[in-house]
């Protein structure tokens, strides 16, 4: 399977620099980069769009979709963005992220979530192509269990709007393409 991994686009939140909550939607630089976004996937024959069911996802993957009229459009509870609790609306600079309250949704369950999504996604579309649009710590958590990481792994993975990172998957291997990938926004 090939999996193509994206960030939604912009938000006021992304802007302002704070941990949004659900009702945060694409800014117009935001929708923007999710039509960018779209014509670079525009020849790619994805069979499926797997969506995080908060608004900012589903607006980019729906404008993803217009060219992709065929792809199964879903709805996945796995790719929503971590449980931030007390985290919510507070600044980037506000919080630890090394000393987390118990409120706010561990690595290690973020990375259960992406380990289910994935294999989800394997079993029905092994030979396929298919796309997840989820949000910033979500899409690391995937990243890290594609790489086979520990959920505490400290290493850097950078997620721009609406980045773009590849990967080639069986049984047997995992094959990194594309890693973080923004060019279609130059």
């Amino acid at each position: 399977m090939k999996l193509i991994i994206a960030r939604h686009g912009e938000t006021e939140g992304n802007v302002k620099k704070i941990l949004a909550d659900i009702d945060d939607p694409l800014t117009s630089k935001g929708k923007e980069q999710a039509e960018n976004l779209s014509r670079r996937l525009k020849n790619e024959k994805i069979d499926a769009i797997f969506s995080s069911p908060i608004i900012r996802a589903k607006e980019t993957a729906k404008i993803i979709a217009k060219n992709h009229p065929n792809a199964d459009f879903i709805i996945a509870d796995e790719l929503k963005e971590g449980e931030l609790g007390s985290y919510l609306n507070k600044g980037f600079d506000e919080v630890d992220w090394e000393l987390m309250p118990k409120d706010v949704e561990s690595r290690l369950s973020m990375d259960q979530r992406a380990k289910i999504i994935v294999e989800k996604a394997l079993e029905k579309y092994p030979k396929g192509t298919v796309l997840f649009v989820s949000h910033n710590a979500m899409n690391k958590a995937i990243i890290r269990f594609l790489r086979k990481w520990h959920p505490e792994d400290k290493k850097s993975i950078p997620q721009g709007n609406t980045a773009v990172t590849i990967f080639e998957i069986s049984e047997k291997e995992r094959k990194e393409i594309i890693f973080n990938c923004m060019q279609h926004l130059d």
